[in-house]
Parts: structure tokens; sequence; C-alpha cells
């Protein structure tokens, strides 16, 4: 294995601009390559097969297909895809359809170069990469409508494997908005501790992000015993 490859990334971003800005930092960063760079999700689709893209960064609110009615047909095409959007956080909806579609996290336009690097790392490590206050307000519209989850429109949840004690600790705290690093502060343990768990509680439940592990979390708590 070449230790010296570099991580492809896909880029879908109609604001010219925004797409140099990320374009450039990602090039600049050393171990990632921008694979694609376009401005429509469409061509985004034509195009992201041949790229191996590993994560796909994609604006929310494009015009033609939106990205977020874009994510499905996105990972249909590479299943392995982690798909970050991006968002100013206009739309509750979008935000919730692209979870509902398999969205692994966002990151606020207006974030930290820092921040969008740190989010592309997370998506990579199996992570969801989301801002804390984006994701008290996903999960508070989660909560709203449980009927609309994934996990009850699935019915998945019935046959959940058991998690640990501590393991149900965290994913608790997750399910009530808490980051990683709140998480880790809250009960005394290192971060590390709390992302090892995740990791756990996310093969045990076959799912793909701490936000679907929280919205069945979720839906079985809410189930009449």
């Amino acid at each position: 294995m070449n230790s010296t490859a570099k991580i492809p990334v896909a880029l879908v971003e109609d604001d010219v601009p925004y797409r140099a800005y990320v374009e450039a930092l990602l090039e600049s960063a050393g171990n990632r390559r921008v694979a694609l760079a376009v401005g429509s999700a469409e061509e985004g689709l034509a195009k992201i097969a041949a790229t191996r893209a590993r994560v796909l960064l994609l604006d929310v609110g494009l015009p033609g297909i939106s990205g977020a009615s874009a994510v499905r047909t996105f990972l249909a095409a590479q299943p392995d895809l982690r798909v970050i959007m991006l968002t100013a956080l206009d739309g509750d909806e979008l935000v919730l359809e692209s979870i509902r579609a398999g969205a692994c996290g966002y990151v606020l336009k207006g974030a930290s170069s820092d921040a969008l690097l740190g989010a592309v790392d997370d998506a990579l490590a199996g992570g969801a990469p989301m801002s804390p206050a984006i994701a008290r307000r996903v999960l508070a519209l989660l909560r709203a409508a449980p009927a609309a989850t994934p996990a009850t429109a699935a019915g998945s949840d019935e046959h959940l494997v058991a998690l640990t004690p501590r393991e149900e600790e965290i994913l608790a705290r997750v399910a009530a908005g808490g980051s990683d690093k709140e998480i880790a502060a809250g009960l005394g343990t290192a971060l590390s501790t709390v992302k090892n768990h995740l990791a756990n509680i996310y093969a045990k439940w076959r799912v793909r992000s701490r936000t679907e592990a929280a919205v069945k979390f979720l839906g079985r708590k809410d189930r009449p015993n």
C-alpha cells in the first residue's frame, strides 16, 4: 500500500468562488486530492463512479436536482461514499431529507478551513461531522416526527442488538444533541473512548452515522412497552 496516496474527494457546489475556495483548501491539505469539482448534481452523478471518491462534499441547495434529492442516487452509484452536505441551514426539511437519504453529516458554509478539513477526516474515520447546533436542531425535528424516520419506516429497530450500559448511556447523550467532546467531558472519559463506543454501536446496529443511531434510539424509546 502506498502510504503517500492521496484521498480522493468529490465536490459538487454551484457557487463558483466557494467551490474554488474549497477545492484549493482540499488540495493544499497534502493528503487529499480533488477528484471531481462540478456545479450541478446532474454532472456529478454522471461522473462520480469514475472518481472512486471516498468523500463527497455536496451543496444541499443546488439548481436542478437539489443535493438533498440526489444523495440516494450518489450512494447507489458508490455505496461506500461518505456524503457531507454543505449548507447555510436555510431549510429544515432539506436537512432531514438528506439524513434520511444517507448523508453522514453537515458543514456550514461559514465554517473555518480547519472545521471543513476536520469534517472530511471525521467522515473518513466513520464519524458524522455535524456541529452541535445543527445536531440538536436535527434531532429535535426527528423527535417531532418519529414516524418519518428511517428506523420506524423500515421497522428495523425491532431486532436491534443489545447495547452495553455504557453504550446506552453514550447514545442517550448523542440523542440529546451532545457532541463527542461534550459526552467525554460529561462522563469523565477520553474522547477516543467515546469514539470507540460509537464505532461499536454503529457495527451492532448497522448504521452509518451517529445521527442514524440516534434516530433508531429515539424510535425505540418512543415505543410503548
